[in-house]
């Protein structure tokens, strides 16, 4: 089952003249390392372990997965975003080999009216389109719309066993309780709504750039139907980010342990019918929006001492 993009190929394509085994050794390794490498900056070096160790990263290693490649994508495009904006465009092009990660980006670029970067993500895409069409023919991407999104349609709604352990989606969620399907989609258009909305609100004005993030990446994953536990390796980003601010609670200490773990817990509450990883996003989601409207309040009212702050930074 192949429901990636066509561009997709040029990237998976140079690991497939390898023999097997190297093969998987050079896309983990590589992976892992171009992970780090863009992470390092943003997160303090004693919590590079804590990254590294992260459930995410073993969950990705064992499938061989692209998460460590696609969270790269997202927060080196997000970090480079002011002084970079061209560079941003090209990853965030880039991260358009799984296009349900960067489905809230549009909402942040243009908000901030990131014109430069909007562009250039555009021409990124239009190149790689391009050089598919080149390669394997036109028709390759009329086929891709003809036939795979319509199966990756058939497999959202009737696909089953391991996904239920491995997709974290509200949709998914819903479907592992047996509700009937009209109501997991409306679960879905809600969750949606709510994602939408949470990073529309939360980037309508510069708010704390660490929440916010946080509540975006997790608004990616209430967003879309289909997205997986490897795809998690962004959210061990996040809770490294997070772990040690002054202003954690005991609350927020036991809710970033829950998000650090999930792609494993996941799986185990898949096996008793408990949709966890909707449970547990949901809830960090609304905890992350709590956060970020207190910090606005206390802005808003202590004018002075925000101007001195911003100053100081």
């Amino acid at each position: 089952f192949w429901s990636y993009p066509p561009h997709a190929v040029l990237f998976a394509w140079p690991f497939g003249l390898l023999p097997y085994l190297p093969a998987y050794l050079a896309w983990c390794v590589i992976g892992i390392t171009v992970y780090l490498f863009v992470t390092k900056h943003a997160v303090p070096r004693e919590r590079i372990l804590f990254l590294a160790a992260a459930p995410s990263v073993a969950v990705c290693v064992f499938f061989g997965q692209n998460g460590f490649y696609t969270a790269a994508l997202l927060i080196g495009g997000l970090l480079s975003l002011d002084r970079r904006p061209i560079l941003a465009g090209v990853l965030f092009g880039l991260l358009t080999i799984k296009p349900q990660m960067g489905l809230l980006l549009p909402v942040i670029l243009l908000l901030e009216r990131r014109w430069v970067t909007i562009a250039s993500a555009v021409a990124t895409v239009a190149v790689l389109v391009t050089a598919t069409a080149m390669l394997f023919g036109w028709s390759v991407w009329l086929e891709f719309l003809q036939k795979v999104l319509p199966q990756q349609r058939w497999l959202t709604e009737h696909g089953g066993d391991l996904l239920f352990a491995l997709v974290g989606s509200v949709y998914f969620g819903a479907r592992l309780v047996h509700l009937p399907q009209g109501v997991d989609w409306a679960l879905q258009w809600i969750a949606c709504a709510f994602a939408l909305a949470s990073v529309a609100w939360t980037y309508w004005r510069r708010r704390d750039p660490a929440l916010s993030f946080a509540l975006f990446a997790t608004a990616t994953f209430l967003f879309t139907p289909y997205i997986l536990s490897y795809d998690m390796v962004i959210l061990g980003f996040v809770v490294a980010t997070l772990r040690g601010r002054s202003d954690n609670t005991p609350a927020d200490h036991w809710l970033l342990i829950a998000v650090w773990t999930l792609p494993i817990t996941m799986m185990i509450a898949a096996v008793v019918k408990i949709p966890l990883a909707p449970i547990v996003l949901i809830a960090f989601a609304c905890r992350l929006l709590w956060r970020l409207r207190y910090d606005a309040r206390v802005v808003a009212a202590r004018p002075a001492e925000a101007a001195v702050a911003a100053a100081v930074a």
